[in-house]
């Protein structure tokens, strides 16, 4: 019996310091990064990227609320400073769930250049996307922008990779679920502690891709990116269905010679190589490549306008 009793009690104890040793570990984390989370206000311009950290989108492609909020953030600090660049990284290893595109997609189509975006497609846990920002996007000074409660692991490794890092919390609400996601946290915290005194490879490689070559180069095959020459808008979009129709929309046009030197208002890119102008006339699109012309019939004009949300107002 005492001999049982001895075994529980060192059981015990090792249990207690077990415990310790991790919320001191957690504690560290926490306490060693709380100084470099910020206010927008208190950046100055002077980092290589912004970096959004993944999180869950829809099955229709839209970021979740959490992942909008973290978009919605980034998109305040680039128009801070619109020389910045940004890179997106989240889990896109399986072709049924991107969460790189849908990111880019959202942060396009609320006004930011394409160019500005690079894609992370392999960024599949916080240690890679902060190795990776370092390792293939050649960070050197990053502002990460995930909420409160992930930044102190996301800024601990980064500090680990030896880059200089802030953080920008992009949280403004509460969601159900946050005890969970807390514990899921602190452990996780932990193991990345542990993976930070090894400082393992990333799982996934890839060739550098410096902020010179701009994030279209990072761009999936297939796409399509329509810009404004007036403004400099621009949509861009991966939906199969939608580049599926452009493709053979385009392939069927019949183009004809034409001379003019009217000046289009749109350029249209598919997949980096196929370029096209676009302009719109009383609510038909007329499309011009290299010198020929050709114009699309109501229909078709129609699925274009209704993609772009054309101003069809000519002036």
């Amino acid at each position: 019996m005492k001999k049982i009793k001895k075994t529980l009690l060192i059981l015990i104890l090792l249990g207690t310091i077990g415990l310790l040793t991790l919320v001191g570990i957690d504690l560290y984390v926490r306490m060693s990064t709380e100084a470099d989370i910020i206010e927008i206000d208190d950046l100055i311009d002077d980092y290589d990227y912004i970096l959004v950290l993944g999180a869950g989108i829809y099955p229709d492609g839209t970021p979740s609320p959490m992942l909008k909020e973290r978009l919605d953030r980034a998109i305040e600090i680039y128009e801070e400073n619109p020389e910045s660049k940004i890179i997106v990284s989240g889990d896109h290893i399986d072709i049924t769930h991107d969460e790189v595109n849908a990111m880019k997609n959202y942060m396009a189509n609320e006004g930011i250049p394409s160019n500005d975006i690079f894609m992370d497609h392999a960024g599949i846990s916080t240690y890679d996307s902060l190795y990776r920002a370092k390792h293939i996007f050649d960070a050197k000074k990053v502002v990460v922008v995930t909420q409160k409660y992930h930044l102190h692991r996301a800024l601990y490794i980064g500090k680990q990779m030896d880059l200089e890092v802030l953080g920008v919390d992009a949280q403004d609400k509460v969601y159900s679920g946050q005890f969970y996601r807390d514990i899921r946290e602190f452990l996780a915290r932990v193991k990345d502690f542990a993976k930070c005194t090894v400082k393992p490879t990333s799982k996934f490689g890839g060739d550098a891709v410096p902020v010179s070559k701009g994030g279209n180069f990072t761009n999936d095959k297939e796409y399509i990116l329509i810009e404004n020459i007036k403004d400099g808008s621009e949509i861009y979009e991966t939906k199969m269905t939608e580049i599926n129709r452009v493709k053979k929309i385009l392939n069927e046009l019949e183009f004809k010679e034409d001379v003019s030197v009217k000046k289009f208002t749109y350029t249209l890119t598919m997949n980096d190589d196929l370029r096209y102008e676009l302009d719109v006339e009383k609510n038909t699109v007329l499309v011009r490549r290299e010198k020929d012309v050709a114009i699309l019939n109501e229909e078709d004009s129609k699925f274009f306008l209704e993609l772009v949300e054309f101003i069809t107002t000519q002036t």
